[in-house]
């Protein structure tokens, strides 16, 4: 993530670097021109529904929020070709559908309430008063080759591809932020059903996978196309927006602002900030509540490829004080202050593993349009504080003694 330095990802591979992802884009050019001689298959290369499954626990690459569920279906989809998606709206805090091209970049996406409803169903994130029954939370969502990039929001239409008109080779992910029943990883419904229709109108329907696995060949992608991992740290760590995400299965519906730390022995990371607002779906609030964000979280990350989450803490587990300001210290769990815990309002993360650097990540979801202080409404590059006002987050470095001795104040943040 180069957000400390004006220089484009692409000016700063040099050398081997270059050549080595060059080689690797050769290789992706070949195989897929070997695809495209081929007859389209009727079920566009698709051996079973959903076959790739990533989060923290199976596949902890391209810095996953801890609070989510990322489902992936690769495709190869010709022109003419249609996948074509049934779900139902999980009982969750949000779920979305992003296309991504072989390298990891957004193709197209849609959010849960982009997505229209089947007649007689509801779309939670639209509808507070929608129905518990998932008989009647249906819909269908088409993944076409050829169609531009942006153009099928009105009609529940992804691209499946950046160059409509050729054969498309991506892959399709379904995300689920904080299900209703934790553990409960597709929040309370089935994974969708997946066809191909083809440009006569047959419909292949495709088997659900028996089991999901982790899909390890991402990494390689996510090595070669993330972005350099060798910004320093600053002390105290200072939040700016990067600027790029590409080639790491960005979420279109996330802003960040992120700040590197060094390790210092018997010293921690505190970070302050007041908490925006979002609905509590977990206590039986509605998604569609009126709130100044859908979900927020901060996560502590291993600064290196291919970008492990240690671990996060996401809007309502975060204890607030009275003014509705959170505090959060990162640490080793042995330089753990002893008043870092849920009845002192400081929620504590793991700094992870002290032989790199600790990328710390704040995430915003879907602001409210009078939600200004949102990270959306940084520029890419910038700095979360002045702008962000009282919602940005804050940090600073002292040593452990110091912040069982005084808390956040003591530490320089109030």
């Amino acid at each position: 993530m180069d957000w400390l330095s004006g220089k484009s990802r692409v000016s700063r591979v040099r050398g081997s670097r270059m050549r080595g992802r060059v080689a690797l884009l050769s290789a992706v050019a070949v195989a897929a021109a070997g695809l495209v001689a081929c007859v389209p298959q009727p079920t566009a290369g698709i051996s079973c529904a959903w076959p790739n499954i990533a989060n923290q626990d199976s596949l902890n690459v391209a810095y996953p929020d801890a609070s989510a569920t990322y489902f992936t279906t690769p495709y190869q989809l010709a022109p003419g070709q249609t996948l074509v998606i049934d779900g139902e709206y999980p009982f969750a805090r949000y779920s979305s559908l992003h296309t991504y091209s072989l390298t990891g970049a957004i193709v197209d996406h849609l959010t849960d309430t982009d997505i229209a409803p089947l007649p007689g169903s509801d779309n939670p994130s639209t509808n507070a008063a929608a129905s518990l029954d998932p008989a009647e939370r249906k819909w269908t969502v088409q993944v076409s080759a050829d169609l531009v990039p942006g153009a099928g929001s009105a009609t529940n239409s992804l691209a499946a591809t950046a160059s409509p008109g050729s054969t498309a080779f991506g892959s399709v992910i379904l995300r689920v932020y904080v299900p209703n029943t934790p553990g409960d990883l597709t929040g309370g419904v089935a994974l969708p059903a997946l066809s191909v229709r083809s440009a006569t109108g047959t419909v292949t329907p495709i088997a659900q996978c028996a089991t999901a696995s982790a899909d390890t060949s991402v990494v390689g992608l996510i090595n070669a196309f993330g972005p350099a991992t060798d910004i320093p740290a600053t002390d105290p760590p200072v939040f700016k927006r990067p600027l790029s995400v590409g080639g790491l299965y960005a979420n279109s519906d996330n802003a960040y602002v992120a700040a590197i730390a060094a390790y210092q022995p018997g010293k921690v990371v505190v970070i302050r900030g007041k908490a925006p607002t979002t609905p509590d779906t977990m206590n039986g609030e509605s998604a569609a509540s009126p709130t100044e964000l859908r979900y927020w979280s901060i996560c502590s990350n291993e600064y290196r490829k291919p970008y492990p989450v240690t671990a996060c803490g996401y809007d309502h587990q975060i204890p607030l004080d009275a003014n509705g300001y959170y505090t959060l210290v990162v640490s080793t769990p042995g330089e753990r202050p002893v008043n870092a815990t849920t009845p002192n309002a400081v929620f504590w993360l793991d700094w992870g593993s002290t032989a790199v650097n600790t990328l710390i990540i704040a995430r915003h979801m879907l602001p409210a349009t009078t939600f200004v202080e949102s990270v959306q409404a940084l520029a890419l590059g910038q700095a979360a504080s002045p702008q962000m006002g009282a919602f940005a987050p804050l940090a600073a470095s002292c040593t452990v003694a110091t912040f069982e001795d005084g808390g956040a104040a003591a530490c320089g943040l109030t």
